[in-house]
Formats: C-alpha cells, sequence, structure tokens
C-alpha cells in the first residue's frame, strides 16, 4: 500500500512521529493519523460430496498462472463467510454452504501489503463448473492428484483444514 504524503482531511504535509506504540504518519495541522490496517480477505476451502478439493489456476495477479484456493477480497458491510461464498460463486458459479472456520491468518504481501486472511471450509453438492475471467481453469481432485500448490498461505489452509 503506498504511503500517504499529505493528509487527506485537510491537505497538509504528513509528518511521521510515535504515536501508540508505532511509527505512524500524521498531520500536524488537524492531527489525523494514518492507521495502516490490513486488507479483509476470504478463502474457501471447497469440497465435493466425494470429498475431492477444489483448486483453481488463477489468471491475474498475485500468483499469475498458480494453483490455488478460490477466494478475494471482502465487500464493504460483508461479512466474511458471504465474502467467502460470493467469491466462490463469482470465479466458479458453485453455490455452497459454510461448514467451518479453518482458521484467521495475517500476511504481507508485496501487491496489497498487509492481509487478513479468514479461510472456511465450504461444502458444495453440486460441483459443475464455470469459470469466470479470473480463472484460467478450475477443478475437484482427490488428495493424491491435486495440482502442485506453491502458495505458502494457501498450503497452510490445506494442511489446518486436514487437522480439523
Amino acid at each position: 500500500m503506498k504511503s500517504y504524503s499529505f493528509c487527506p482531511i485537510c491537505a497538509n504535509r504528513l509528518e511521521q512521529a510515535f504515536i501508540d506504540g508505532r511509527e505512524r504518519m500524521f498531520c500536524p495541522s488537524c492531527s489525523w493519523v494514518h492507521y495502516v490496517n490490513p486488507l479483509p480477505v476470504a478463502v474457501a476451502y471447497t469440497v465435493n460430496p466425494k470429498n475431492e478439493l477444489l483448486v483453481i489456476r488463477r489468471a491475474h495477479e498475485p500468483a499469475f498462472n498458480e494453483w490455488a484456493l478460490p477466494g478475494g477480497f471482502l465487500e464493504t458491510g460483508e461479512e466474511p463467510h458471504e465474502g467467502c461464498l460470493r467469491e466462490l460463486m463469482e470465479e466458479t458459479s458453485l453455490m455452497g454452504k459454510v461448514d467451518s472456520l479453518i482458521g484467521v491468518y495475517h500476511r504481507d504481501v508485496e501487491l496489497y501489503g498487509s492481509l487478513l486472511v479468514v479461510a472456511y471450509k465450504v461444502i458444495v453438492t453440486n460441483d459443475a463448473i464455470t469459470i469466470n475471467h479470473e480463472l484460467f481453469e478450475a477443478g475437484f481432485y482427490p488428495p493424491h492428484l491435486i495440482p502442485e500448490i506453491r502458495i505458502p498461505l494457501h498450503l497452510q489452509i490445506i494442511q489446518d483444514a486436514a487437522k480439523s
């Protein structure tokens, strides 16, 4: 995330100061403080009735052409589980039901900065997939045939889901 140089309230130049235990940018004129907060993301660990895992191959950055779990940014006013199901529907046309929370994770990524990722186990009964422009392909795979997933967080989610 690009840092502010000028105050979005009064347009004066920001200065650096130690505020609330951290170095932060603030406005000496109106006292506005730039708190850098994580962006919320939801990820769907999705299984079909045969307990096969849905994996997708991304057509956009970040992780262009990588195998991954479906997911994306939450929208304003959306609960994390709602965003998880919306992202699944947008990317694959699959309607699912949240079964359980797998975990909540923090990651720093170059493209977006700080992310707060909420991962859910999602169950689908109809596994007919239609992908959107964000994906090259998607499919359900038994554990021994899952394509190589190299995104560390997605590997962690898969491992954590197996423990629960």
